[in-house]
């Protein structure tokens, strides 16, 4: 009896793929359910498998005996690109898609294959983190191409007015940029400037390549308004080092959400080698029309009462749609979002100071910080969200702590006031600046942490998560750093609080059947739906805000948390790809309805209707969710947390 025949009853074909790679990280049960469903088939040398630009037969295929040849049509001819042999596995490429085969694959000797359907493929990689990671590389990378596939093919719902914003950067670039030399006289920069009517000079080193800038506030800030201000410096003593770069084929939004972020007015152009090409500044946006959010910033500064500033909010919609439709990454809308929000509040709270002092109050009668938590502290805001948010002010030396508390409270709700009259509405838990459990000296937040630690409430779960994601907004960053670091440490060295709450994320898991079908909604007005946020993408976040939290890592952005995890080895780079990819893909579904919701009129939501979804849609989404589930099964495993 020959290997093949043997490999035709399951009891030896389950001997033969416990000693195969990635098969033998598999259980006997999966193993058994796998084989049950396969089929095992026969191609004669010669013959093809599948030819190129066929259909999809969502299978893998197991070579058991003989020799596969892959075959592409090249200049006309067919050329054999690669050759498998027994034990090598083909045809998983096209599982993440809906999309014909891009090569043929012959029977280069007789040929014997174990065909594993896609949905045996699935439950596979769900059950096992080491088989899931033998694919990873190629699953996260079919996962990115389908992603750019769908966005590129998306057709937005309308056009606002405004013009796109997916021109170049080099197409509106100065590239006669003013130059000047490190050891350069800044009286000699001084005067380049002003012959040449510019407001920055940037400082090149050797081969062409910059190494800082020298702007119009550089010159006030270190030399004018100096304590002893000297003329005999030089360029390099003046300028600021810490260079922000953008490429000329990046598109003009980027330079503006970097602008934005670094709160700066001059970007430098280099290409990936370092060398100057050109310099875009705010004047250029504006001049060349690209100034949606630059001029929603000017809206915002220049407002000095609350109803004007609220209308000013109205604009982001315009520009969320705007950023959709010119197909930037959903993490790129929600930190551009996030930026105009930010500068919202902050702007509300100037206007709030002043307010108490018009209602007889006066100033801040202690150093205080305001704070966002939740998905605002994790800057993924792309809708108006419930407020999460609080106060951390200074402890007061002189016993007069219920005169500060009420000041504090007071103008706490001022500002959640105000929030709610811009559109974002109060939080059902409270967790809000005009809470007295919100807005705290800083010695009653740290007591806070402690008790968290030392008395888990299952009660209390939600409120902590929705807090470990706090984030720095305005006011003394000293007191948000304290706190910061004391809750880093807390945390990272509390074992028991870490594995609560991987316990807790896993009593509601990944909405997908055991063979990698997406569970929605089956009654009610949801009914076909699925809740991307509350179903799906909060494990993913739970799961890499615990892994964080063990690091020590202070990020509260998911996909920053997730550079930092790779960066320290926790994730590897294949992982993190395939996570990153997927979260990505989850929050474009999330943003792409919500908008269109918005359009229709109708109430925006965190819901998705599969059955508006195309074929490759349906494909992504289900991928997403299974990076999802590994992730959840993985933090299950680090935190030997039971599951439900």
């Amino acid at each position: 009896m020959n290997k093949v025949e043997k490999s035709l009853k399951k009891r030896d074909l389950q001997s033969l793929l416990e000693t195969l790679v990635p098969f033998n990280y598999l259980n006997k049960k999966v193993l058994e359910e796998i084989i049950s469903e396969a089929k095992i088939a026969r191609y004669p040398a010669g013959s093809y498998v599948f030819r190129q630009q066929q259909p999809s037969q969502k299978t893998i295929f197991l070579i058991l005996e003989g020799e596969a040849r892959a075959v592409a049509a090249i200049g006309g001819e067919q050329t054999v690109t690669a050759v498998r042999q027994e034990g090598d596995i083909f045809g998983v490429t096209v599982l993440l898609s809906d999309e014909p085969y891009p090569v043929s694959v012959m029977a280069g000797k007789d040929l014997t294959c174990l065909l594993i359907k896609q949905e045996s493929f699935h439950k596979a990689v769900s059950s096992s983190d080491e088989f899931a990671a033998y694919f990873t590389k190629d699953l996260a990378s079919r996962l990115k191409e389908l992603y750019h596939t769908i966005s590129s093919e998306q057709e937005p719902a309308y056009r606002f007015e405004q013009n796109t914003l997916r021109q170049k950067v080099k197409d509106i670039a100065v590239r006669n940029v003013v130059t000047c030399l490190p050891m350069d006289n800044i009286c000699a920069v001084a005067k380049k400037m002003k012959e040449a009517g510019v407001s920055s000079v940037v400082v090149k080193g050797f081969n062409n390549r910059p190494t800082g800038i020298i702007t119009e506030n550089d010159m006030v800030t270190k030399i004018l308004c100096a304590d002893d201000p000297s003329f005999e410096l030089k360029a390099h003593q003046v300028m600021t080092s810490n260079l922000v770069t953008v490429r000329p084929d990046d598109f003009t939004y980027t330079a503006l959400l970097i602008m934005m972020k670094n709160k700066i007015k001059h970007v430098v152009v280099t290409d990936e080698h370092e060398v100057l090409h050109g310099i875009v500044t705010v004047k250029d946006l504006v001049l060349s029309g690209k100034s949606g959010a630059l001029s929603i910033v000017k809206q915002i500064e220049y407002q000095d009462n609350f109803t004007d500033l609220a209308q000013a909010i109205n604009q982001v919609d315009r520009l969320k749609q705007a950023l959709l439709n010119e197909r930037a990454y959903a993490s790129e809308i929600c930190t551009l979002t996030s930026e105009l929000y930010d500068r919202i509040t902050r702007k509300l709270i100037v206007l709030a100071e002043k307010e108490m002092i018009k209602n007889g109050l006066g100033t801040p009668p202690a150093a205080y910080c305001f704070i966002n938590m939740g998905s605002a502290g994790r800057k993924e805001q792309f809708l108006r969200t419930d407020q999460d948010n609080g106060i951390i002010y200074a402890d007061s030396p002189g016993g007069d702590e219920d005169t500060v508390s009420a000041y504090f409270l007071e103008l706490g709700a001022i500002i959640v006031g105000q929030l709610e009259t811009c559109g974002f509405r109060r939080c059902k838990g409270k967790v809000m600046a005009d809470n007295p459990a919100w807005c705290r000296p800083i010695s009653a937040w740290k007591k806070d942490m402690d008790r968290w630690v030392n008395r888990l409430d299952p009660d209390h779960i939600r409120t902590m998560t929705i807090f470990l994601d706090f984030r720095y907004l305005t006011g003394d960053e000293e007191l948000f750093n304290s706190l910061k670091d004391y809750t880093t440490r807390l945390f990272r060295d509390s074992k028991h609080a870490l594995l609560f709450m991987a316990e807790d994320d896993l009593k509601h898991r990944v909405p997908l059947t055991m063979f990698g079908r997406v569970i929605t909604e089956k009654t009610g007005k949801q009914q076909q739906r699925l809740d991307l946020k509350r179903a799906v993408m909060v494990h993913m976040v739970d799961g890499i805000r615990l892994f964080s939290l063990r690091a020590g890592i202070r990020d509260t952005n998911t996909f920053d948390r997730l550079n930092r995890l790779k960066e320290r080895g926790i994730f590897n780079p294949d992982d993190a790809e395939y996570i990153e990819a997927a979260y990505e893909s989850l929050m474009m579904f999330r943003i792409r309805s919500a908008i269109e919701k918005m359009r229709l009129g109708l109430e925006p939501d965190n819901y998705i209707n599969l059955d508006q979804l195309s074929k490759k849609e349906k494909h992504l989404l289900r991928e997403s969710l299974l990076m999802a589930h590994r992730l959840q099964s993985l933090t299950a495993h680090t935190f030997h947390a039971r599951k439900a």
